[in-house]
């Protein structure tokens, strides 16, 4: 049954629990709606394959226990993954599902996979504050992904010509994770692996790229390609939840 509660609000099917967590949602993120948008919810299912199974299964293991609700905003569809804390609180991702060919962008497959499955990460809400989805513009999502320089790419060349280094070649790299403050997390497309970008942190979770300029390119500790990156995401929820 479906029931019109504004002139642009509709649900459809929704359980209070699911309205809770849109709610919820609606209250630590209160720059993502607009009073203008139209809005459609319904209760939604996570379906993942075996390969995305097998690929990530801390990730997999992660979407399974969450409720999800399908989320149109205007002509955006949405997935919104969520879960309750240790503490009884609602928390989760907003996923923005894109067709496969939102962009020509060349991806890893196994980055194409997660994204088949469940989508990019818009926004996250009510998250713990050490998890890498915390303060970032974007997670994994097709159409914000960047290949090469960037606004810091003079930069970066800049400091690797003072200290008289070998740069890293920045057009293997894409961009696939953008924080608030500027910072990006990339991977090279020939070799997988993840590197943080960003000239001024105070992350206790990096060590600086051997042969490179400090505040500059970052290995995550723990993380080297970006299975571990996703793999090492969803563990944080998961000890979050709990």
């Amino acid at each position: 049954m479906c029931h019109e509660t504004t002139s642009w609000f509709v649900y459809q099917k929704i359980t209070f629990t699911m309205f809770t967590d849109f709610e919820d949602f609606k209250s630590d993120i209160t720059w993502f709606i607009k009073p203008t948008d139209s809005i459609k919810l319904l209760d939604g299912t996570a379906i993942t394959s075996s390969g995305f199974a097998k690929t990530f299964p801390t990730l997999n293991s992660l979407i399974n226990k969450a409720r999800v609700l399908d989320v149109k905003i205007n002509a955006d569809s949405y997935q919104l993954y969520s879960w309750s804390t240790k503490e009884g609180k609602s928390c989760g991702w907003l996923c923005n599902i894109e067709p496969s060919n939102i962009s020509d962008i060349q991806i890893l497959p196994e980055h194409q996979l997660l994204l088949d499955n469940i989508g990019g990460i818009k926004e996250s809400y009510n998250q713990p504050e050490d998890a890498f989805s915390n303060n970032q513009n974007f997670l994994f999502i097709k159409s914000e992904c960047k290949r090469g320089s960037g606004y810091w790419t003079e930069y970066y060349y800049d400091m690797c010509k003072d200290e008289n280094v070998e740069p890293i070649p920045v057009d293997n790299l894409i961009s696939f994770v953008c924080e608030a403050n500027g910072a990006q997390t990339l991977y090279d497309l020939q070799t997988k692996q993840v590197y943080l970008f960003a000239d001024d942190h105070s992350f206790d979770y990096v060590t600086f790229v051997e042969a490179q300029p400090q505040y500059t390119f970052h290995y995550i500790n723990g993380v080297n390609h970006f299975i571990d990156y996703a793999e090492a995401l969803a563990q944080q929820w998961i000890n979050y939840i709990e």
